[in-house]
């Protein structure tokens, strides 16, 4: 098992032979996978309470352990006035769009296409000039951003829409919003911001992963989309995972249920976000997330290696410290695109080790090699996403009987 493995990874450079996970999940008693069946009705029975008090239009909940589905629920409406949803409508991820861009690196990590600690600048020269803003003023940063930053996010890049810094001031300044302009015009505009850390020096979540997928077109010789399509989304059967919704799907999309910022998917950007852009569905996410479970194969395929896998769910941040806006809290560190439980405590249970992230809107996952599990969570309700994450957290744990 790969819960087995991923910790074994940690200490030793052999891997048992894993076994192959099945494309298509099948839905069993939760019983028969170590959960409580009344406990486990009694999630969807949250989400069907939530949904009469208005707290969320829809969405859909799912729980995979040992191979098996113990529980996939959809709730609620696709739309206020429209259809109800169903478990395969087609979200806004936005963030967890990061996990799968993150899985394509590695992929060309792998094949000896891209190194972790080559200078950025190696892939966009622009960032050989990229200062650092402090109090009075630009400066030279003491070394160049390398990949290894991108993916943990350490580069010292962040985001202009939340925070008061001077480097948010000047994010601030521009558009980094247009969809219009290419994946590799919005890295070098970029490029031309100041850090607000030294590279290495600190956690900060920002636009990190949107600059590895341009270094993604650029070592790959293909645009962001195709390379996904090609090497992540078509070998796990992710036939519904894109950067826009065609028109005859258009009627699986879900809306939001409450007001926020949330991207129209029928316009067909040119500006592949490898940080934001991907919209997705249950099952396709759970490809995704089973994939990674599995230890990097699924249904007789493999995308990564077992040890890179391990080596993603590592803490990669030794030494690394908090920044200005530490999104992390004391019981998680960060991989290489994910973030990583280091801790037990914290306000929503799981164990240590366990791979998750979210997204705006609301969308959250993780995956705990520990207990063979992976839960993945849709809704587009952003002002619901942070309540959401311990309560799931709380009730999947609790409702399991052993280990």
């Amino acid at each position: 098992m790969f819960k087995q493995s991923i910790i074994q990874a940690l200490t030793v450079t052999g891997f048992a032979l894993l076994p192959t996970w099945v494309a298509a999940f099948d839905q069993v008693d939760p019983a028969e996978v170590g959960f409580d069946p009344d406990k486990v009705a009694g999630i969807a029975q949250m989400l069907d309470r939530d949904l009469a008090e208005g707290r969320i239009l829809g969405g859909t909940v799912s729980i995979l352990r040992n191979d098996r589905l113990a529980l996939h629920h959809a709730t609620g409406k696709r739309t206020p006035d429209g259809p109800n949803q169903e478990i395969d409508d087609i979200f806004r991820i936005f963030s967890m769009t990061k996990p799968i861009v993150s899985v394509a690196a590695m992929i060309l990590v792998e094949r000896g296409h891209l190194e972790l600690d080559a200078p950025l600048s190696q892939y966009i020269p622009e960032f050989a000039e990229t200062k650092l803003i402090e109090v009075s003023g630009l400066y030279e940063p003491e070394r160049e951003i390398t990949v290894r930053d991108l993916l943990r996010h350490t580069s010292g890049i962040v985001y202009g829409f939340f925070g008061d810094t001077f480097a948010r001031d000047e994010y601030k300044k521009h558009n980094l919003l247009d969809t219009a302009v290419s994946t590799g015009d919005h890295a070098r505009l970029i490029a031309r911001l100041p850090l607000e850390h030294e590279p290495g020096a600190a956690w900060e979540y920002g636009r990190s992963t949107d600059v590895l997928g341009h270094v993604i077109e650029v070592v790959s010789g293909q645009r962001l989309d195709q390379f996904l399509q090609a090497e992540v989304l078509d070998p796990l059967n992710m036939i519904d995972t894109a950067f826009f919704v065609p028109q005859d799907k258009d009627d699986r999309i879900a809306l939001p249920g409450q007001q926020g910022f949330l991207f129209d998917p029928m316009i067909e950007p040119a500006y592949h976000s490898g940080g934001s852009g991907l919209m997705s569905t249950a099952p396709d996410y759970l490809q995704f997330v089973g994939m990674l479970l599995n230890g990097g194969e699924l249904d007789g395929v493999r995308i990564l290696k077992p040890e890179t896998v391990a080596d993603m769910g590592r803490d990669q941040l030794i030494g690394v410290r908090p920044g200005n806006y530490d999104l992390l809290g004391d019981e998680n560190t960060f991989g290489l695109g994910f973030a990583v439980r280091q801790s037990e405590a914290g306000t929503g249970k799981g164990s240590v080790g366990d791979m998750w992230w979210g997204g705006f809107a609301g969308t959250y996952f993780w995956i705990d090699p520990a207990k063979d599990m992976a839960v993945v969570f849709m809704i587009q309700n952003p002002e619901q996403r942070e309540y959401y994450r311990p309560v799931l957290r709380n009730a999947v744990y609790e409702a399991l009987t052993g280990n």
